[in-house]
């Protein structure tokens, strides 16, 4: 705050010589910057004379009519050790048994409405994560029917992120049939009526309590949507051309079998002992090692290949822990049929037989980061494919059929390098109906 010496607007006072008529400063200070309001920087930029809009309709400045309001979300860890996720459990062995009982019907719940709502694999992984998060950092309520409603809250949450919305009434009906059916075993339809305002009401107070608790943190790097990122057309047209021709015939099975691998996987909470990044790694790394031992004996991927393709430092000896703690995951939480069992007993000699990583101490960059792409190169090839693609769609479309997912799948290059999630073993009349 400027002091009694100082002027209205922070300098210093001007004494004015009656005689010379020229302005001295009584005492040389520095002169302090000029500080204005967000409000009236936002008026000044946009050229808002002094008693404008606001002034004349005797209105106070309303900021928002500028600038929209922005909420400042907070960036949490949302990894834990082995052991802190298995002490989540209850110590009673019957009311841990009770709880894994809740939360492998609220999975099968995910399950049931992405096939019923015919959703994206990465939306079912996306509600998987926010699960197991709401679950570690809150736990689940004592009853089955209304860990449900928590789950459908997470679903919705899932979608929006996503971009993969349903309407309102969807979610309700299918709902209350999985409700009917599941915890009251019932298949009677005058049940369901009764049973829709209730789970509606329910929906909107648990999905305001889900982003509130979560505190509007759900970048939940999602691995199922990095893998159809990372492994896109454009990455295939600007970088990975210059892989060896017979990794790059193998690539499009590889990471197939890894997309099937991650959303077979959250259903344990591995989620929450890694990263999306890493999540990813992990899955890569057990596809290589099963490919190696059923396939080519001596298959490994190109050198540096993981450094040059992801944001974090891929040692053996940082996954072979990985490898074990998942395993013990498996064995604390869900029997389930998708589980891994003994080919999780991965060693560090198993990884280093398919990685070649230069071992430095350079700190890992960003390859996704603005400052590395906005100079990027743009082949021809990534033109002609997108030129190809667009011409398939409009052909299509002026023949009256409308172009499907599917169908442009079919029609591109390798299959590892679509963005578009219909790159799974999705029935066709699924991908064409979304």
């Amino acid at each position: 705050m400027p002091n009694n010496s100082q002027g209205a607007n922070g300098t210093t006072p001007l004494k004015v010589d009656a005689t010379s008529a020229t302005k001295t400063p009584t005492t040389p200070k520095p002169e302090l910057t000029r500080t204005i309001s967000f409000d009236n920087a936002i008026m000044e930029a946009l050229h808002v004379p002094p008693g404008g809009p606001a002034a004349t309709n005797g209105k106070k400045y309303n900021p928002r009519q500028y600038w929209p309001d922005v909420i400042n979300t907070p960036a949490n860890t949302w990894t834990f050790s082995c052991g802190d996720i298995i002490n989540k459990l209850d110590d009673n062995d019957q009311k841990a048994t009770e709880e894994k009982k809740n939360m492998e019907k609220c999975l099968m719940y995910f399950y049931t409405m992405k096939k019923k709502l015919n959703l994206f694999d990465h939306t079912y992984t996306a509600a998987s994560i926010l699960f197991y998060r709401f679950w570690f950092q809150y736990g689940l309520p004592g009853s089955l029917l209304n860990c449900i409603h928590v789950a459908q809250a997470i679903l919705v949450t899932a979608c929006k992120t996503m971009e993969n919305n349903r309407p309102i009434d969807s979610y309700v009906k299918e709902t209350c049939e999985f409700i009917n059916k599941v915890v009251y075993g019932q298949n009677n339809a005058s049940n369901i009526d009764k049973l829709k305002w209730e789970v509606r009401d329910k929906l909107v107070t648990n999905e305001k309590r889900i982003l509130s608790h979560f505190g509007f943190d759900i970048n939940i790097e999602n691995p199922k949507e990095l893998v159809e990122d990372i492994f896109s057309g454009f990455y295939r047209y600007n970088r990975d051309y210059t892989l060896p021709e017979e990794f790059r015939t193998i690539l499009p099975k590889l990471l197939q079998e890894v997309r099937s691998f991650i959303v077979l996987a959250v259903t344990q909470p591995v989620s929450l002992l890694c990263d999306g990044y890493s999540f990813l790694v992990l899955s890569m790394l057990y596809c290589g090692i099963q490919y190696k031992e059923h396939v080519k004996n001596d298959f490994k991927f190109p050198k540096n290949f993981f450094k040059e393709r992801f944001p974090i430092k891929v040692t053996a000896e940082k996954f072979e822990a990985y490898f074990t703690d998942y395993r013990l995951l498996e064995q604390s939480f869900f029997d389930l049929k998708s589980n891994k069992g003994d080919k999780l007993l991965i060693s560090r000699q198993d990884i280093e037989s398919i990685i070649e990583e230069d071992d430095d101490s350079e700190p890992i960059a960003d390859p996704y980061s603005y400052e590395s792409l906005k100079d990027g190169e743009i082949r021809t090839e990534l033109m002609d494919h997108i030129e190809q693609r667009v011409e398939e769609y409009i052909t299509r479309m002026s023949s009256g059929k409308t172009p499907s997912r599917g169908n442009a799948v079919a029609h591109s290059q390798p299959v590892s390098s679509s963005t578009s999630p219909s790159r799974t073993n999705e029935h066709k009349d699924k991908k064409q109906k979304i």
